[in-house]
């Protein structure tokens, strides 16, 4: 079952791997087509932008472009709808969004996404996804955009409620509603509940899937999930806030669904074969577990080319003999130059060169050995003397 599972998966990235740049830029058109749709479905007061066809055109600009741009076109969009409606809501919005992006998106402007994210979860149904997954995937400083973007849902859903109460003239009318507006957003129980819940969502995702546990990412989205669920439940009975159990239960169970299709993509290890190292300087001992992720089919097998000359024991004994007799002729036509030695030191050398020759009989032959090199030499150094004597 691992094996085809891995085998799986590895098409998949191998798929991937060949046509990520069409999957990218699909994922980013797809997610900025589902976040126009929302938006145009939570306001909608501007008829010739509360269209498919406009949300389709945006969202294939968005499939080129960086994913900041995909947030800016949104609010853009939004802020459309809301001057339809109303000019000082639109400028309230406006003024939230800017404080939003010079506390903390001004420093780290990829995750201005959120904010738009959080709003679709909330309008698909399934607002707990989002703790989930980046909680298997981010860090615990997502809370902060997490927190932001359910503030600018609920600001967007109370403006979509109250919409006919701003059709007011007067200033003193406008200013009314706008305070009122600010109040209501501030005060809603259910928003900060959701917020509260999201926050410990993902700390509890973050937390567990770090640690060393068998199977941390299965236990850190059923944890997250339960403790998301209880906050939700408890808090609603001591708030008193109305909410709709049975949708949230069914949006939690697909969080689930969702965080396990991601602890396949993402996480598939191989438990079975855990290793636990231990090394140690001259402070600390470490303690290490290193478990390996599932292969996906056999390796592909390499062909190594040996570039490396081969040692002599592996040669033949003839190439070794040629080799050392090129050497050796070498070296005496460079001795034997002519021009380089007088012709006295010619003559008085003539005696040496005969011992030479005579020792060079004695050498080493190709698979001999130093002892009988020596006893070669003495046998023959013994008939000279036999001959002298004779």
């Amino acid at each position: 079952m691992n094996t085809t599972m891995a085998g799986a998966r590895g098409q998949l990235g191998s798929f991937y791997a060949r046509y990520s740049q069409i999957i990218d830029k699909l994922t980013r058109g797809v997610i900025a087509f589902l976040i126009f749709i929302a938006i145009n479905s939570m306001t909608g007061y501007m008829k010739r932008l509360d269209s498919a066809v406009v949300a389709l055109g945006l969202a294939v600009i968005c499939a080129f472009l960086p994913t900041p741009f995909t947030t800016l076109l949104g609010f853009a969009l939004l802020l459309a709808h809301l001057s339809k409606l109303s000019l000082p809501v639109m400028g309230v919005a406006a003024a939230l969004f800017l404080i939003m992006y010079a506390v903390y998106f001004h420093f780290t402007p990829r995750h201005t996404i959120f904010l738009l994210l959080v709003p679709l979860a909330f309008w698909l149904k399934i607002p707990v996804v989002i703790p989930i997954a980046y909680g298997l995937v981010g860090t615990p400083v997502l809370a902060y955009p997490i927190a932001l973007g359910c503030i600018m849902y609920y600001t967007i859903d109370y403006i979509h409620a109250s919409a006919k109460t701003f059709d007011v003239t007067g200033v003193t009318s406008i200013i009314d509603r706008l305070s009122t507006m600010v109040r209501k957003i501030l005060t809603n129980k259910e928003m900060w509940l959701y917020v509260l819940a999201f926050v410990v969502c993902l700390w509890a995702v973050s937390i567990i899937r770090r640690r060393d546990l068998r199977h941390g990412w299965k236990i850190a989205v059923f944890m997250g999930a339960l403790v998301d669920l209880l906050i939700l439940t408890i808090g609603a009975a001591v708030l008193s806030v109305k909410l709709n159990l049975g949708m949230i239960l069914l949006g939690h169970l697909l969080g689930v669904a969702i965080g396990m299709v991601m602890d396949y993509l993402f996480f598939n290890v191989d438990y079975k074969h855990k290793e636990t190292l231990q090394f140690e300087d001259d402070d600390y001992v470490y303690y290490v577990s290193a478990i390996p992720k599932v292969r996906s089919g056999e390796e592909p097998q390499r062909e190594v080319k040996r570039l490396k000359k081969e040692p002599d024991e592996k040669r033949e004994p003839g190439e070794i003999a040629k080799n050392e007799a090129a050497g050796r002729k070498k070296k005496s036509e460079s001795q034997n130059k002519p021009g380089k030695k007088s012709s006295a030191k010619k003559g008085g050398s003539k005696q040496s060169s005969d011992k030479k020759k005579r020792a060079s009989e004695g050498k080493k032959q190709p698979g001999w050995k130093d002892g009988m090199t020596d006893e070669l030499l003495m046998t023959q150094s013994l008939r000279r003397d036999l001959e002298k004597e004779l």
